[in-house]
């Protein structure tokens, strides 16, 4: 699968890096760019990930304040298979919430 296009949405507006989603250091997670320019090739029985960080020395707050920064987030990839059909997937981020500490602002 040759992944063209990632739209991230929140809120309404739509973004092309999850960056742009995030009040977050950038040096601090990981994420992939894909654009005009920049592809990506998924193998079979392979995955995309377009975010990770890692929490080893991190404090439950700072993980609740990166979770509820994912949850309001849906992710629509725009790929293509070796054939040149397109597909589109849409999936949201709203499942983060479900390690969410209960009355967390």
């Amino acid at each position: 699968m040759i992944i063209d296009r990632l739209t991230f949405t929140k809120e309404g507006k739509q973004y092309t890096a999850i960056e742009d989603c995030l009040d977050l250091d950038p040096r601090s997670y990981m994420r992939i760019l894909i654009n005009d320019s920049v592809k990506k090739i998924i193998l079979p029985n392979s995955y995309l990930v377009v975010f990770e960080k890692n929490f080893e020395n991190h404090s439950q707050e700072e993980m609740e304040r990166v979770r509820k920064q994912l949850t309001p987030i849906t992710l629509k990839v725009g790929c293509r298979d070796i054939y040149g059909n397109k597909f589109n997937f849409e999936r949201s981020f709203e499942w983060f919430s479900r390690y969410m500490l209960q009355n967390t602002d």
